[in-house]
């Protein structure tokens, strides 16, 4: 009986973690219910098949400048918005003149696939699309992304920094790891000492790396791009830690903290504060020179 109860503590141990990456990585579909004629805007639905084959659903909002911003939401969200006001946000890039790009990430919304990868997957989705949209460069892009959505457009504008002209990233992980240790103790109680477990779970069986999702040396090689971090300080997701981090990896890195807004938050709570800050970051990326 005991080595029968042994066992079976055993296999817990080892299938238990299984469970808790499967859960922590699908994705969240959900029917889009609004659409850019609510902001009286003109728009074509726009599709994209990733390398894998998964089909991804998106808008494309014709602005009246060379400007362009493709919006980013965080996981479990959608075009909808209405974690972060991602939609509300469009409209106001929309409003001065932008064209604005929003999309479904794989696993959400109306886009296909049923797994998310904390922005690995993700940003060689987007990266594709938007070479796809625009293959002559004709447009000055910028990236807005939100949580998840934020990582994504960190490696995006990492791996193609001549594409871009500047990420606004609205609470992003910088210490991926140490997000991800946290949120298995808090949402399935898994100890730290388990996390290499995991780790090899998910790069084994789901192909998810999770050094490669990890935002600290990436943050470190952005030092000086420009880059504007947005952090809500009562986020207990992404908590001032990761804020923290930032600054002792690139002093110089320009960091917008909402004192009492929690995760992603900001936008949806201090609106004319938030975009404030959008317009001077924007202003001040004209001044460093001619764009594209």
């Amino acid at each position: 009986m005991i080595l029968w109860l042994g066992a079976a503590v055993a296999a817990s141990l080892l299938l238990y973690p299984v469970w808790v990456v499967h859960r922590q990585t699908l994705g969240h579909h959900e029917r889009i219910e609004h659409d850019p004629s609510e902001w009286g805007a003109p728009f074509e639905s726009i599709e994209h098949t990733a390398e894998d084959g998964v089909r991804l659903k998106g808008w494309w909002i014709p602005g009246r400048s060379h400007k362009a911003v493709l919006l980013i939401h965080g996981n479990r969200g959608s075009r909808n918005g209405y974690h972060s006001g991602i939609f509300e946000l469009g409209a106001w890039y929309w409003r001065r003149g932008f064209h604005v790009m929003m999309v479904d990430l794989r696993a959400h919304g109306e886009s296909g696939g049923e797994r998310i990868s904390f922005g690995i997957r993700e940003h060689a989705d987007l990266l594709g699309w938007v070479e796809r949209l625009d293959p002559e460069c004709a447009y000055a892009w910028h990236l807005h992304g939100f949580s998840m959505g934020a990582s994504t457009a960190l490696m995006m504008m990492e791996r193609r920094p001549e594409r871009f002209r500047g990420a606004l990233v609205d609470a992003p992980w910088i210490d991926f790891h140490a997000l991800a240790r946290q949120e298995l103790w808090r949402r399935a109680h898994l100890p730290a000492f388990l996390y290499p477990y995991v780790r090899w779970i998910a790069r084994t069986f789901f192909g998810i790396d999770f050094e490669a999702a990890d935002n600290k040396e990436r943050c470190r090689r952005l030092c000086g791009r420009a880059v504007l971090y947005i952090f809500e300080e009562n986020d207990t997701l992404v908590t001032p830690f990761h804020r923290r981090l930032l600054r002792e990896l690139c002093p110089a890195a320009e960091i917008l903290l909402f004192e009492h807004s929690g995760h992603v938050d900001a936008f949806k709570e201090c609106p004319d504060r938030y975009t404030e800050a959008i317009d001077s970051f924007l202003a001040s990326l004209e001044s460093c020179g001619p764009e594209k």
